[in-house]
């Protein structure tokens, strides 16, 4: 009597694409495959199926319930300030990880590497200081988690310590695949708005190259410090006749980061995440504490404070993350609220809201491109673009000045 056929989700709002099912099945029969819009999903070739229900049963997202709450929360910069330049805010996860690291540990995390000119978001692990730098910074985009469980467990059942990062889906799906608790492993989620598609991201660059007459891309960097904390980000163009040049676009002036920052471009899981609140998968919740000039301005009158350079919260979720961050003495960390750091990142209270209008620019998109929804970010946000040309003309000390009058 044959089995009945397995279904991994029934809608795509029971999907995050943390690959726990690729990674568990015996037979190497589910891929990641885009759908229209460029997300992942898996499916079973059912040529090699056998129908063992391994991969529901490491589904996370649909089974398991998150069980960690914040115990202590702090505001935290790293000493170094090679380490807090290199990092989008204060350069936690590469203290962490450093500790890890000299302890003959590995780390996973993401990284985006490019590939003949295109952009592959995916995880890896690093085993040497020296690469440590791929991790370090943030990605808006969905990166790819391929083998990354398998070899953690691996590493794991070899008594090796594991650091392991990711988006909050991307912790939960860890867990789903090992089925046990590992003292050796300690993870760290990220507060998270929600994730765009690679191919999307992609097809933002490439469209960057063609209008900018370059070759290809050469890096880019989400957030970059040149100009103060912030969503600026920086693009490394080859130009055709062989020399780099360096473009820097303010978030609210490119169409992709002003997509994401506006909720457009999401997975469809994202806008209902049961992960974007106060309960955490992971043993440790980083992310940048905005709004601290306003909730904790005490800390800003010391030096090492200095929202210039980025500032991190820290959640510590379960007593492993707590003696985690106890004992890396190279960072300055202060007690804070977990209110305080919710106030601005609002996904630690709730999911991100699905604007109306989402499914029309997915859908220009995918049937024109992205050069038809760069079109239109420039046609409906032009008020917004003028806004922004001349406040990001100020120094980040004038414009935290401009924003603290206006939230008065």
């Amino acid at each position: 009597m044959s089995k009945d056929k397995i279904i991994l989700f029934d809608d795509k709002k029971n999907c995050c694409a943390c690959g726990a099912c690729m990674n568990v099945c015996p037979k190497d029969a589910i891929r990641m495959e885009e759908d229209e819009y460029g997300f992942l999903y898996p499916q079973i070739d059912e040529t090699k199926c056998v129908q063992c229900g391994a991969c529901k049963k490491v589904c996370a997202y649909q089974n398991e319930q998150v069980k960690n709450a914040p115990i202590k929360c702090y505001a935290a910069v790293n000493k170094n300030k090679a380490e807090l330049m290199k990092s989008a805010s204060g350069g936690i996860f590469a203290a962490m990880a450093t500790s890890v690291l000299k302890e003959g540990g590995v780390v996973f995390g993401a990284v985006l590497d490019f590939e003949d000119g295109h952009a592959h978001p995916h995880h890896v692990a690093v085993r040497e200081l020296s690469q440590l730098y791929r991790l370090q910074g943030s990605k808006y985009v969905q990166s790819a988690i391929e083998n990354t469980y398998m070899e953690a467990k691996k590493e794991l059942d070899s008594g090796k310590k594991v650091l392991f990062s990711g988006t909050p889906c991307q912790i939960a799906g860890l867990y789903g695949y090992l089925r046990k608790d590992y003292e050796n492993l300690c993870t760290v989620d990220v507060i998270c708005h929600g994730v765009p598609s690679a191919r999307m991201f992609d097809d933002f660059l490439q469209n960057e190259t063609k209008k900018r007459n370059a070759k290809s891309v050469k890096n880019y960097i989400f957030r970059d410090k040149k100009k103060g904390w912030g969503m600026n980000g920086r693009i490394q163009f080859e130009m055709k006749n062989g020399t780099e040049k360096i473009v820097y676009i303010p978030a609210r002036l490119a169409s992709y980061n002003t997509f994401f920052l506006d909720g457009f471009n999401y997975r469809e899981n994202c806008y209902s995440c049961k992960y974007a609140c106060s309960k955490r998968s992971g043993d440790v919740t980083l992310g940048d504490y905005w709004g601290i000039e306003r909730e904790n301005p005490e800390l800003l009158k010391n030096k090492e404070f200095d929202v210039e350079n980025g500032i991190s919260c820290i959640i510590a979720n379960s007593k492993k993350g707590m003696d985690k961050i106890q004992y890396i003495f190279d960072m300055s960390m202060y007690k804070t609220q977990f209110e305080k750091i919710a106030n601005k990142n609002g996904q630690l209270k709730h999911p991100s809201k699905r604007p109306e209008k989402r499914e029309n620019l997915m859908k220009l998109y995918s049937q024109k491109g992205y050069s038809s929804i760069d079109e239109y970010f420039y046609k409906k946000y032009r008020k917004q673009i003028i806004v922004h040309t001349i406040f990001n003309a100020f120094p980040i000390g004038v414009r935290l000045k401009i924003k603290k009058v206006l939230h008065k």
